[in-house]
């Protein structure tokens, strides 16, 4: 299933629609905060003209009004639903009047919403792009029809396969059951009374299983209203007594999804939150280390912009460059498992205090492993003191079994460590910082992430600066 949860343009794709209304002034204003927000705009001022328009075209969304000449809004709703080509589209109704009576009226014809004029536009156009997403959240869904009659079967797997939907069917529970493993369906439509296995007995069997979230729609020609909160009480999302039409069926199943969309977006939009969050106590974490120490205070933000430099010579993509400018800041967070004594040294360090440093890997490790979207953060702060010899450190990786961004902070790292003073040294000019990374080529640091520093340096001079291209992203 498309589980892409993206604006209007992810794809380079510009979403149509179509906005329907007699006003001149309301078919202006539309069309122009609409094409602002990324949207293709037609324009039809009746029913009638955009109903030829929706037929002939394409459409993602058709924004009516209700009160028009020739054709309303309402028989507009109705028209399109009953096309097969404009069926699925989704139809808001645009309204100045707001009764109960009237949205109720244009969601029995087939809208999808309801604006009020005179709404802020901005909520609005965000109600729209709402709309579109969860049009194409349900795109390409896997459904499961369960029932033991053929013409059923041939009848479902036609309708939804028509509007969108990859189908597979089974003959009773049972069967239905062990095509979960490979099908892995988005949504299971069974009937309630068939042979072997009926749909009370598959609703309680999938409460079982890895599939217990699964929404499923239960069919039955009994109406009880007993029997339909059993079902509930058994798992079911909802309920239809045939017979019904393939267009009554994708209305429930779009309300099904659009429901799931929503809690699947603010799950999102949480978990984007906490990530933020935790990076946010992550960073302080960092200051709060290079504020032990004056010498070294801005080390892992010199690193990360070398390593950006670096990055950008080796065709990054913006996203993969603001990924490794993170990385970058965070990569030494596992020295604030190091004691002073060891970190601020200024003579040689003992076996027993190097031994010390290199847990600092596990540290970071320890910090990072429970959260899981920043496992990759986590591979390059465990790996970016290996070598590409195999001699480095925790686990002897070598050669491309580094992780590559690993071994990019590796180059920069030491570019920054030697031009930078330190506790036991002054630090050195960028030419000798320059050829010691020359003469570890091969050795300690990766061959294509030195040529690609020095390519870098031979741009820049070494100045350690966010590129002004990046910074004017």
């Amino acid at each position: 299933m498309n589980r892409t949860i993206a604006d209007n343009n992810d794809n380079g794709v510009r979403q149509r629609i179509l906005v329907v209304d007699d006003s001149v002034s309301v078919r202006y204003a539309l069309e122009k905060h609409l094409t602002e927000a990324g949207f293709d705009v037609s324009l039809a001022e009746d029913g009638a003209e955009a109903l030829a328009k929706a037929v002939e075209g394409e459409f993602d969304l058709v924004i009516t009004d209700v009160d028009m000449p020739r054709m309303d809004g309402f028989e507009l709703c109705r028209r399109l639903k009953e096309e097969f080509k404009t069926s699925a589209i989704p139809i808001i109704i645009l309204s100045t009047r707001e009764s109960d009576e009237r949205v109720e009226q244009g969601f029995r014809v087939g809208a999808d919403a309801y604006l009020a004029k005179g709404d802020d536009i901005r909520e609005s156009i965000e109600r729209i792009k709402d709309i579109i997403r969860a049009r194409n959240f349900l795109t390409g869904s896997k459904v499961l029809v369960v029932d033991d009659s053929s013409s059923i079967r041939l009848f479902l797997r036609v309708g939804l396969t028509e509007n969108g939907f990859a189908v597979r069917t089974a003959t009773n529970g049972r069967e239905a059951l062990e095509m979960l493993p490979e099908f892995r369906p988005d949504l299971i439509i069974t009937d309630l009374m068939m042979p072997e296995m009926d749909g009370f007995a598959l609703c309680r069997e999938l409460k079982r299983t890895e599939f217990a979230s699964v929404p499923v729609i239960v069919m039955s020609t009994m109406g009880d209203k007993g029997i339909m909160r059993r079902l509930m009480r058994e798992g079911a999302a909802s309920f239809l007594i045939k017979p019904f039409s393939v267009a009554q069926l994708s209305v429930v199943i779009e309300e099904i999804f659009s429901s799931n969309f929503r809690l699947l977006l603010e799950e999102k939009e949480r978990l984007e939150m906490e990530q933020r969050l935790t990076l946010a106590a992550i960073a302080s974490l960092v200051q709060a280390l290079e504020a032990r120490d004056s010498l070294t205070r801005g080390h892992s933000e010199r690193v990360a912009l070398v390593a950006v430099g670096i990055g950008q010579e080796m065709g990054f993509n913006p996203a993969e460059l603001d990924r490794l400018l993170l990385i970058g800041r965070l990569h030494d967070l596992g020295k604030i498992g190091v004691r002073d004594d060891v970190l601020l040294k200024k003579d040689s360090l003992t076996n027993t205090e190097y031994e010390h440093v290199k847990a600092h890997s596990n540290v970071v490790a320890d910090i990072l492993r429970p959260i899981t979207s920043l496992h990759d953060i986590l591979e390059v702060t465990t790996s970016h003191h290996e070598r590409w010899d195999g001699k480095g450190y925790p686990d002897g990786l070598a050669g491309e079994a580094i992780p590559l961004r690993a071994r990019i902070i590796s180059v920069a790292d030491v570019f920054e460590a030697v031009t930078s003073e330190r506790p036991y040294r002054d630090s050195m000019p960028r030419a000798v910082a320059v050829d010691i990374i020359r003469d570890e080529r091969g050795k300690q640091l990766c061959p294509t992430c030195v040529d690609a520093f020095l390519r870098w340096y031979d741009r820049t001079g070494g100045v350690i600066e966010l590129p002004e291209d990046y910074r004017q992203r």
